[in-house]
């Protein structure tokens, strides 16, 4: 697994799926509240380790922190499947829209976020693959520069020799 190409996929997709949330959030009805399930999970974890929980502005910027660098940090597993890295963040999406959508009920948290309706369902699901395409698809990209950027390379060093 290549470090820098696998956590470069991780944090694009990360940021990519934030905004994409962001943004529906905004313009779209019924749309997934990821954000208000972040706030809802940090304030009860903050509050059962007996510490105090910030207002809810400095929640909202400690939940959209955390929620970029675990995102990076799970996006960036496509890296263990370089070949395959688009069907690999595809996967891993799939995988964390479905939690997305069964879990937060079973851990004590307010389902609705994630399950309003059968659009906010779709709409949750949606995201969380498409975020994870976003990581295989710039994971197979850098693979090819690195690749195209070797190859040249070793051109440039055959043609050096030839010409000694």
């Amino acid at each position: 697994m290549k470090t820098v190409a696998s956590m470069t996929s991780g944090l694009v997709s990360a940021v990519a799926l934030t905004v994409a949330h962001q943004t529906l959030k905004n313009n779209v009805s019924h749309a997934p509240r990821m954000d208000k399930l972040g706030m809802e999970a940090l304030g009860k974890t903050l509050d059962s380790a007996g510490m105090e929980v910030p207002g809810k502005k400095k929640l909202y910027y400690s939940t959209m922190m955390g929620d970029i660098a675990g995102n990076a940090g799970y996006y960036a597993l496509v890296g263990m499947n370089p070949k395959n890295s688009i069907l690999t963040g595809a996967a891993l999406g799939l995988m964390a829209g479905i939690g997305a959508l069964a879990l937060p009920g079973k851990i004590g948290l307010s389902k609705e976020y994630s399950n309003e309706t059968g659009k906010t369902q779709l709409l949750t699901l949606g995201l969380y693959v498409g975020a994870g395409l976003v990581a295989g698809i710039v994971h197979k990209l850098m693979n090819l520069k690195r690749r195209n950027t070797r190859a040249q390379a070793a051109q440039i060093v055959k043609k050096l020799k030839k010409q000694k």
